[in-house]
């Protein structure tokens, strides 16, 4: 939906502001997007603002988040009432925002506008618990025990759990499925979904004979956490859900402090034997937890893996652990707890603004060197393309972002790139640093390039000059200032960039690098000999040189060894390679039948191999 504002309202002012320097008068409005939750009336419509940017004055803060969403008394939780119409929300958000004092952002309404409102997190999601073993009641009717205790008896037990009654038909039509051959998904879970959305998790108590069909006995407590009276319609279904690995939970009095200090037992420890008892937990429930006789509700923050976890598992035998995350508050009776709590608590806020204080400074510090050089870089890039700066007869005007206007002279034929120039050398660019602009002409309606050229068409026309936003990552906006400037290449006549040319080789006097080496060796051979550094170079200018030593002499070639001959083989080892060519000759003989002369000689033709030996004589067999 769009909504205006009073005309003498700067937000007003601004919009219309913007729209002219759009050219488009649908833009003096603001353009909002209203969800409404499940849960509505009961909980309050969200309002998100979609188009344009909002900006605020320095040093002061509104309604709207960054995101675009409008905050307000009458919208949050605790300032709703289910009786208030949309009409005196709207009038609400409308008087917050002039109020306020916030104004069009017409630097980057051109460029980006509000996100869309995020999804809220479905970690409850029906696709996430698909059903399982073929139930799903659609209108189940919600009664407590003490509301069938008229024709059930005392059921007062169940409120000790947090698991329901089903009625004992259901327990056929789900067994059965076992028999036929279906897949019987344990322990029973069921979710339950009211109306408006809610939901909560419960294991099955028992089927009940003489609970009537189409019921559901579910405990007082778990009624009262949904917000449901009796006979209330429900969704019953099945799902599969797994165990439980971590909880986050949160006391709702501080009561709950007092007596678990009473009880003098670990708050952690009370905690994972009191949610143990439970057979299943779900995100944004809240559970009674007994301590010293007495229930204190703790709400449930967050479970994991998922958004509902089962506790009970099949085998009774099978233990496990599950984190419990909580924070204890101090003890509020000892003065002097409280106090050093309190100061602990004030350091560290203090400590955190210093931080971030500092760096917010010096991100602001690199931000703005980065505009800076970005905006030289642009005007240097201008100049560049400028050809003829002389005044001539075109006289066009140049309408700034701020509001201010800007005229001047330019030649016909020249390009745009002068009136680029013009604007980023104008008061307005020096002190806003933009990061690019554009120039929108009214009629023709289009944005000029630098590279368009200035004809009479220009004459007496108004310019509209826009600004580039800003990239929103810091990443992006630092890049500027790591990328160093590439050198320039040389440019030929032809416009195309020189081939530069390779290195020269640098050149080497062999005969004076050889000499070089001689010296040095020389010169090291006089210093091992016992001769100091002057003593050593005369004698190497005299051209004396020493005799080789005996370790620097190469040791003269030893003659080659004579083969050594082959140890003689033992009796016995005669004997045993006799026998074993026997028996490979005997091998070769049973497979392929052949004469004893005829295995031995294949046998010896092939390295006594008995493979290769059968295949020579079956080869040879063939043949004839």
């Amino acid at each position: 939906m769009d909504m205006s504002f009073p005309a003498e309202s700067a937000l007003q002012k601004s919009l219309e502001n913007l729209a002219a320097s759009m050219f488009d008068s649908s833009l003096n409005k603001i353009t909002f997007c209203i969800r409404f939750p499940v849960e509505f009336p009961l909980s309050p419509p969200e309002v998100w603002l979609r188009r344009p940017r909002m900006r605020y004055r320095s040093g002061q803060s509104g309604p709207v988040t960054f995101g675009g969403r409008v905050c307000s008394m009458l919208l949050a939780s605790a300032g709703w009432q289910p009786a208030t119409s949309m009409l005196a929300v709207l009038k609400e958000v409308q008087q917050s925002l002039v109020d306020s004092g916030i104004e069009a952002n017409t630097t980057v309404c051109i460029k980006k506008e509000y996100p869309r409102a995020s999804i809220q997190l479905q970690r409850l999601n029906t696709e996430l618990f698909p059903t399982v073993n073929g139930f799903c009641q659609m209108a189940m009717t919600a009664i407590s025990p003490e509301e069938a205790s008229a024709f059930l008896g005392d059921l007062s037990r169940l409120e000790a759990t947090d698991k329901i009654g089903l009625p004992f038909a259901y327990a056929n039509s789900i067994y059965k499925r076992a028999e036929l051959g279906a897949e019987l998904v344990l322990p029973l879970v069921f979710e339950l979904k009211t109306l408006l959305g809610r939901k909560t998790h419960c294991a099955i108590f028992e089927f009940i004979d003489g609970l009537p069909d189409n019921h559901v006995l579910i405990p007082k407590w778990v009624m009262e956490d949904l917000a449901i009276d009796e006979r209330e319609p429900l969704r019953v279904r099945g799902v599969d859900l797994d165990l439980v690995t971590a909880v986050k939970v949160q006391p709702h009095s501080v009561d709950f402090y007092q007596a678990v200090r009473d009880s003098g037992r670990d708050v952690r420890e009370l905690l994972t034997e009191s949610l143990s008892r439970f057979s299943t937990l779900t995100e944004d429930t809240a559970v009674p937890i007994e301590v010293g006789g007495r229930l204190y509700q703790v709400q449930v923050i967050t479970v994991e893996p998922h958004g509902a976890v089962r506790i009970i598992d099949m085998d009774v035998q099978h233990h496990f652990e599950f984190k419990v995350e909580f924070e204890p508050a101090p003890d509020l009776e000892d003065e002097a707890a409280t106090k050093e709590f309190q100061d602990r608590a004030l350091k560290s806020v203090k400590l955190r603004r210093e931080r971030s204080a500092a760096g917010r400074q010096e991100i602001e510090e690199r931000r703005r060197e980065a505009r800076q050089k970005r905006y030289e870089g642009l005007v240097a890039r201008e100049s560049g393309n400028v050809i003829d700066k002389s005044e001539g007869t075109v006289e066009v005007g140049l309408r700034m972002p701020d509001g201010s206007q800007l005229k001047g002279k330019f030649p016909e034929g020249a390009s745009v790139a002068c009136l680029m120039l013009a604007a980023l050398e104008s008061p307005w660019a020096k002190a806003a640093l933009p990061w690019g602009i554009y120039l929108r002409m009214a009629f023709p309606k289009k944005v000029l390039a630098s590279q368009d050229v200035i004809d009479k068409g220009f004459h007496r026309s108004t310019l509209s000059v826009q600004e580039e936003q800003a990239p929103e990552k810091d990443e992006e906006l630092f890049a500027v200032l790591r990328d160093a400037p590439s050198p320039k290449k040389s440019v030929s006549a032809s416009g195309m960039p020189e081939e530069l040319a390779p290195p020269p080789l640098p050149e080497r006097d062999e005969s004076e690098l050889f000499s070089r080496t001689q010296r040095a060796f020389e010169m090291q051979r006089f210093l091992r000999a016992g001769f100091n550094l002057e003593e050593a170079e005369k004698k190497f200018q005299a051209g004396e040189i020493l005799p080789p030593t005996a370790a620097s002499r190469r040791p003269e070639p030893r003659p080659p060894a004579a083969l050594a001959a082959p140890a003689p083989a033992s009796p016995a080892e005669e004997a045993e390679a006799e026998d074993e060519k026997e028996k490979r000759i005997e091998a070769v003989v049973a497979f392929t039948g052949a004469d004893r002369e005829v295995a031995k000689r294949a046998l010896e033709e092939n390295q006594w191999i008995e493979e290769l030996a059968v295949n020579k004589v079956l080869d040879s067999l063939d043949q004839s």
